[in-house]
């Protein structure tokens, strides 16, 4: 009998009781010693430790490593044991990503189409048309290549020979077709290079790969371009790319091109926008002129929204009454738009009226950036609206979950990724208490940010010790001290940055709880005296917690304690916060400057920071006013002064 299988009989039956049920410490000792056992290639010792971790939660991972170590032995008889008794979990998961790379080696396509399955990973699924075409199924794997083609990302190495084989069962029509609709789907998505490469597989396309290659030669080319969908796509891509640089010239440009290729209302709605947002953050003196001439009946919302911030800017308080009105009813009846109504028909009537104290009060007594405005306004105190629904006596059970147990095993060893895979798994199989149970289990762990974000996946967004914990205190406080900065701020921008997970890593490269951007780290380290920090220090929290520190500390220094554009400059860069003061002419409150910064992100992420720290001063017994007094205006002296320090 196969020893794999001599050992999960082994497993399952009451051979087991004549082992001592080992504590919970040492089974973790037993556990770590059988996988180093395994890495050793002492397979031996390892099956006898097995037995031993018989209720040990991560006995699963034990076999899984004892199969990979043995998988060319492996019977399809043992495999299928294995995969009957793990399933769909992330054990039985891998088990057959191990048995399909087996079965590629050995080149068993037969085999290899058995076991797989759909939620693959896109190089495996190239395998599997390939293994479908091996064994004459080509209907199957023209659909299966055919599905994995329309990306608008590059595919893997392992797709070439799929797909080449796929493209060679197509006439030339038929592939001109697939390429196109590949480089438009990647246009869409911004994947220039990706749009390029493709069209230049097309005979006679060197018009349109020349203009994805150099933007500004649709001047010359525009007008020459054959009047079809292909030419719209990459004019206004083309167009798009251009209104970054010269925005009046693209401007005509583009009107000019409309006459021409006759772009779809959707399409001139994507340049519309994309024009509108670079005159606005031009911050031109014609952006108003722009906008009334280009969405007259005010159409688009997102226009009316930066009408209503620019009648903000000039203090036309008539004008920004009467602008909200064009906004759709679901707009109009977010707390943003309905604190300005009140902003604006108070410096109307020079005093509070008691229609616009209710609507005032109604947003107060929410939580977020604008119910503590109102607040301030109404001179009352934060409404933190904090609601707890949890039933302590799930969390026992909830303790006996098996996916529960081992994601909390993988955590407590350091293998955040795996743990996260378990966690959500079983969290599929609970419903919204139970959630909430095991988001309070996780914070009983210290799992802060899995405490997070199963809060929100369970829709629990006024558990306010779920979704806002304080992990790290000691070295929070000890940093905040020492680089002068305020504990809430610290906090506030931890829990907006990554919600402290240490291992988070950005889609463009920020590192760690603070997610420090590696050159930032470096810069910041070597001011700090400390040696050039390493991919490891990033997501170590008591390492990356200091530099995200110092680097706040350095920050709000630059820009003269306001916590405001500190928080800007943290999220989009002092050069550019800088950029916005230079251009400002006179002293703005600070809640209208916010709203008319424009970069989105930027102005949504410098909410979210103010807000959550009212709620972290709330639960560390600290100052809660939401903006302090010398941050309330902000003026073009905060630049001056950030360029001299």
């Amino acid at each position: 009998m196969n020893r794999l299988l001599l050992l999960v009989l082994l497993l399952t039956t009451s051979a087991v009781q004549a082992f001592a049920e080992p504590s919970l410490d040492e089974s973790r000792r037993l556990y770590r010693e059988a996988l180093n056992e395994i890495s050793r290639g002492r397979l031996i010792n390892a099956e006898k430790l097995a037995p031993k971790l018989n209720n040990y939660p991560l006995l699963p991972y034990l076999e899984l490593e004892l199969i990979k170590a043995q998988i060319n032995g492996v019977s399809p008889q043992t495999i299928d044991v294995y995969l009957q008794q793990y399933g769909d979990t992330i054990v039985g998961q891998r088990i057959r990503i191990s048995w399909l790379n087996k079965l590629l080696r050995s080149r068993d396509w037969a085999q290899f189409v058995h076991y797989y399955q759909r939620n693959s990973s896109v190089a495996t699924s190239c395998h599997y048309a390939y293994a479908l075409r091996q064994i004459g199924d080509h209907y199957k794997a023209d659909k299966a290549i055919a599905e994995l083609w329309l990306t608008p990302s590059s595919l893997p190495k392992e797709c070439d020979i799929p797909i080449k084989q796929w493209m060679v069962r197509l006439n030339a029509t038929e592939t001109e077709d697939q390429y196109w609709l590949r480089a438009e789907l990647a246009l869409r998505k911004g994947q220039t290079d990706m749009a390029r490469y493709l069209l230049g597989k097309i005979a006679n396309s060197e018009p349109y790969v020349d203009l994805l290659q150099r933007p500004e030669r649709l001047y010359q080319l525009g007008t020459k371009l054959p009047v079809n969908e292909h030419s719209r796509e990459v004019a206004v891509h083309a167009l798009k790319q251009l209104a970054r640089g010269d925005f009046e010239r693209t401007n005509t440009l583009w009107h000019q091109l409309d006459r021409h290729l006759n772009f779809s209302a959707a399409q001139n709605y994507a340049l519309r926008d994309s024009m509108a947002r670079q005159i606005i953050a031009s911050d031109a003196d014609y952006t108003r002129d722009w906008i009334t001439a280009n969405d007259p009946n005010y159409e688009d919302p997102y226009l009316t929204e930066w009408r209503i911030r620019l009648a903000l800017k000039d203090l036309d308080w008539p004008e920004v009454q009467r602008t909200i009105q064009f906004l759709p009813a679901e707009l109009r009846e977010k707390a943003d738009w309905r604190y300005w109504w009140a902003r604006a028909d108070i410096e109307l009537k020079g005093e509070l009226s008691v229609s616009t104290q209710l609507i005032l009060q109604q947003i107060a007594a929410e939580r977020g950036y604008y119910s503590f405005l109102a607040a301030d306004i109404l001179n009352e105190e934060y409404q933190l609206a904090a609601v707890r629904t949890l039933d302590p006596a799930l969390i026992s059970e909830i303790e006996q979950h098996e996916a529960i147990n081992r994601a909390r095993e993988l955590y407590l060893l350091g293998e955040n990724f795996t743990a996260s895979l378990e966690w959500n798994y079983g969290m599929r199989s609970l419903n919204k208490p139970e959630q909430v149970a095991a988001a309070q289990l996780a914070l009983n762990w210290g799992w802060s940010h899995q405490s997070i974000m199963t809060a929100i996946r369970a829709g629990e967004w006024n558990d306010l010790t779920l979704r806002f914990p304080t992990p790290y205190k000691s070295t929070f406080k000890t940093i905040a001290k020492r680089e002068n900065i305020e504990l809430k701020w610290i906090y506030a921008i931890a829990r907006q940055e990554s919600a402290f997970a240490p291992s988070a890593n950005s889609p463009v490269g920020a590192r760690g709880i603070m997610q420090l951007m590696p050159g930032t780290a470096r810069l910041v380290a070597r001011q700090m005296g400390m040696s050039q920090p390493r991919t490891e220090d990033l997501v170590t929290p008591e390492k990356n917690i200091a530099m995200g520190g110092f680097y706040l500390g350095q920050l709000l220094e630059q820009f003269g304690g306001n916590r405001i554009l500190a928080t800007a400059a943290y999220n989009a860069g002092p050069t550019r916060v800088e950029r916005v003061l230079l251009r400002q002419t006179e002293e703005l409150p600070a809640d209208i400057w916010i709203e008319n910064l424009p970069y989105g992100e930027t102005r949504e992420y410098i909410k979210n920071v103010l807000a959550f720290s009212v709620i972290y001063a709330e639960k560390l017994k600290l100052d809660r006013p939401l903006l302090a007094s010398h941050e309330r205006k902000i003026s073009a002296a905060n630049a001056v002064t950030a360029q001299k320090n």
